[in-house]
């Protein structure tokens, strides 16, 4: 994966520093917020995670947007990785990854830059990885009856994968593309060293229960998508469906990864 180039806040074009930063706060926690072309909807973001986390440094992975989208996170007061050209959100989660483990972050919260993730919903996944109750927490829109409504195809694709990935893990998952997460250091070591770059979150469940972790998946409330435009289409849906369901055949047959930072 290429490395982008890590900016400051509004007032600096410095690396970030945070041998510094103010510890008090309990554990350690980084949220951030991967985002491509999402300068209509990033400040927005910012000022929720804010709001309801702000303990929380916040750091925005501009996955090489062609719009305003890394400047206006910038000027919202968050930190900015910018990655030099587009290359997938499992890129970007994995720079989150690296980025908390390289400064010692205990905590790592994710949530899109779309606006669909409410913060006062990832505050919950947070608590339950703080109580040390999971590794991994995923927020399920399909866990309950929540009223979340994907179109046909993805729905049909999200089933599939809900599927699969239960019956390899021989557990229950109900959302599996869901990039509302939560994690300890023990599963951000696992994805800092080895991440899909193309189907990040379904096959990091795989890969995550294969490792031995403890994954829990909590009822969330996701909201419609109110700015832009999503970019998979029903055909693009079927395809990554069928790319999707040859990886995580494929990664039945991987050797288990080794035990992640934190076990012994």
């Amino acid at each position: 994966m290429t490395k982008g180039t890590l900016v400051q806040s509004a007032d600096s074009d410095r690396t970030p520093d945070f041998a510094g930063i103010d510890q008090n706060h309990s554990m350690k926690t980084l949220v951030f917020i991967p985002a491509w072309n999402e300068e209509d909807s990033i400040e927005a973001v910012i000022a929720d995670a804010r709001e309801h986390l702000p303990d929380a440094h916040l750091l925005v992975i501009d996955d090489g947007s062609g719009d305003r989208t890394a400047a206006r996170a910038r000027a919202a007061g968050a930190m900015v990785a910018s990655l030099p050209f587009n290359q997938g959100v499992g890129s970007a989660h994995q720079t989150g990854y690296i980025f908390a483990m390289a400064n010692g972050y205990e905590i790592c919260g994710q949530m899109d830059g779309d606006g669909q993730h409410p913060a006062v919903e990832l505050t919950r996944l947070i608590d339950e990885v703080k109580a040390g109750h999971a590794d991994l927490v995923v927020g399920s829109r399909f866990a309950e009856a929540s009223g979340y409504r994907a179109p046909w195809a993805r729905r049909t694709g999200q089933r599939l994968f809900s599927l699969i990935v239960s019956t390899s893990t021989r557990q229950q998952f109900t959302d599996t593309t869901s990039g509302m997460r939560a994690l300890n250091r023990r599963a951000m070591s696992l994805f800092a060293k080895r991440y899909s770059s193309e189907f990040a979150e379904v096959e990091s469940l795989q890969q995550a229960v294969r490792a031995g972790l403890t994954v829990k998946e909590v009822p969330v409330r996701m909201l419609p998508r109110e700015q832009g435009t999503s970019f998979i289409t029903p055909l693009g849906s079927a395809f990554y469906i069928f790319k999707t369901l040859i990886v995580l055949l494929v990664g039945q047959l991987r050797p288990r990864d080794a035990k992640p930072e934190g076990e012994a």
